[in-house]
């Protein structure tokens, strides 16, 4: 009773801290966006010649599956701060000084981790019973939820535990952990899919495809198997009307959707065995770094240093001029970058160069403005981070000229990746498309800014971009491909869009920032 209580009191304090912050009602406002972009049509299931009767069965099915596709991803970056959290607020140092044991503080934050997710898609449940209302094709709770119940939220877990296992190991904690996780997150859609290996179905996608084209075929004989979750749930072409009853839960699906569970908890106890107990030697790098930074400086005599001098206070401001504040910011978000992130990053550019103009924006692009996501997820936080913020708010005009040259250091790291994509463009004369990437480069640093400002956290700017890069461009939907990848985004106007959207969020950047100049 002691350890339950012990754990009980561990998740109540990791979920109240979690749903303070902005993060957390910026990650609702994400879930009722999705919720609309399915009811919409924008996002959801294609089956090609097929068309599901929109009964119970079909909408609690296709809004679960969108749930594990972009909640289970996003998710991840959602939930993968809670250790790191107690780190920054020295939580962790004592923690570490009580009796709870590290299996037990483990498992208190899967289980936090999964709360948080479970809210998400008990959000879409509910989004999914009331678009079932509206329709008015009539309502069986049972049918519509258990999708939610038996698949997505096991497939959750599954993604706690491994935020939880991420945070544990020192070289996943960072960013480079949350790229791999893409990677394998993407694995672990396409790999059972591909080898119908049950036990690699995480999120339950082969359980349900295929089950749901058996029962096509059956009404549909010459059913062409075609089955897409994202863009393009509509479909233009002549479609067979098919009513699909719902998946029959039976020991057997019940035994592989244990298995996600059985994950999440694996991947807990791994992490206990990794994990240092916050008893990191953080502190004895800095001092040595700081060290070896001292033996470089060259001090000058103290019988040189001049008395004081007094600038005029025009001289003060030259030196914070915007171009040499604009460099200063560029070099900030640049240093410390290994050797071979150029390396890839010069070889996308040259791939961008060399290839079609329509390939290289529909697929090589894609690459070139997700590989700095972790440069751009660290504006508006770095002042948080390192505890500058009351040497910079102090600075001359922070609002005028330091926050515009970080939004400008952004920028120009998006442009000059893309310039190769946007030198073919203007050579062939495409003005619509050249534009239409200019306002996706503007859009990136306004919403890192605003992100990164009013959250405080990089993550969260991770976990939203990732999503819109994921929903957008990657799936290429015309509605929200802010990178232009194909020529329907310009049709459907969405350039225009985000470039609305860009002005609105660096104005919210803008009252964000002075609202901790006002606080400092």
């Amino acid at each position: 009773m002691s350890a339950l209580r012990t754990l009980s009191a561990l998740m109540k304090a990791d979920i109240l801290e979690r749903t303070r912050g902005y993060s957390f009602l910026v990650t609702i406002a994400a879930a009722l966006y999705l919720g609309y972009l399915v009811n919409d049509g924008t996002i959801g299931v294609n089956m090609g010649n097929c068309r599901p009767v929109p009964n119970s069965a079909w909408t609690g099915m296709a809004v679960a599956l969108c749930t594990m596709m972009f909640v289970g991803l996003v998710g991840f970056y959602v939930v993968k701060n809670a250790i790191e959290r107690d780190r920054e607020t020295g939580v962790g140092e004592i923690l570490a000084g009580t009796p709870v044991s590290t299996t037990l503080y483990m498992l208190g934050k899967l289980l936090s981790n999964f709360a948080v997710l479970a809210v998400v898609t008990g959000i879409l449940a509910v989004a999914a019973v009331l678009m079932q209302v509206f329709r008015g094709e009539g309502l069986d709770i049972p049918a519509l939820v258990s999708p939610f119940i038996f698949l997505t939220l096991p497939g959750m877990f599954c993604v706690s535990g491994t935020a939880v296992f991420f945070e544990s190991v020192r070289f996943l904690r960072g960013g480079f952990g949350n790229i791999l996780f893409f990677f394998a997150f993407t694995a672990l859609i396409v790999v059972p899919m591909e080898t119908g290996n049950m036990s690699t179905d995480v999120f339950g996608l082969k359980v349900a495809i295929d089950r749901i084209q058996a029962d096509a075929r059956l009404v549909v004989p010459d059913y062409n198997g075609h089955f897409s979750i994202g863009a393009g749930g509509k479909e233009t072409g002549e479609q067979h009307p098919i009513v699909w009853s719902g998946l029959p839960w039976t020991l057997e699906i019940f035994g592989y959707r244990s298995l996600p569970v059985a994950y999440g908890f694996l991947l807990a106890l791994f992490a206990a065995g990794l994990f240092d107990r916050f008893a990191s030697n953080a502190v004895g790098r800095r001092t040595g770094r700081l060290s070896k930074f001292m033996e470089r400086v060259t001090w000058p005599p103290l019988q040189k240093i001049p008395g004081w001098i007094l600038l005029p206070f025009e001289a003060l401001f030259q030196r914070f001029a915007t171009g040499r504040i604009l460099v200063a910011e560029l070099r900030l978000m640049l240093q410390g970058l290994p050797f071979w992130w150029y390396a890839v990053a010069l070889g996308l550019w040259i791939a961008s160069v060399a290839t079609d103009p329509t390939s290289a924006r529909a697929y090589i692009f894609l690459f070139l403005w997700i590989w700095p996501v972790l440069l751009w997820s660290g504006m508006g936080t770095r002042e948080k981070r390192f505890r500058t913020g009351s040497i910079l708010f102090s600075a001359p005009r922070p609002l005028a000229r330091q926050l515009p040259a970080e939004w400008g250091a952004g920028f120009l790291v998006g442009i000059f990746l893309a310039s190769g994509v946007l030198l073919r463009l203007a050579l062939n004369g495409e003005t619509a498309t050249f534009l239409s990437i200019i306002a996706g480069a503007v859009f990136i640093p306004s919403l890192a800014l605003a992100l990164g400002i009013w959250s405080g956290t990089s993550k969260t700017f991770e976990a939203i971009y990732v999503a819109f890069w994921y929903l957008g461009p990657a799936h290429h939907t015309p509605s929200i491909d802010f990178m232009a990848t194909t020529d329907k985004a310009a049709a459907a106007g969405t350039p225009v869009a985000f470039a609305i959207a860009a002005a609105v969020l660096f104005l919210l950047a803008l009252g964000g920032r002075w609202r901790q100049i006002t606080a400092a």
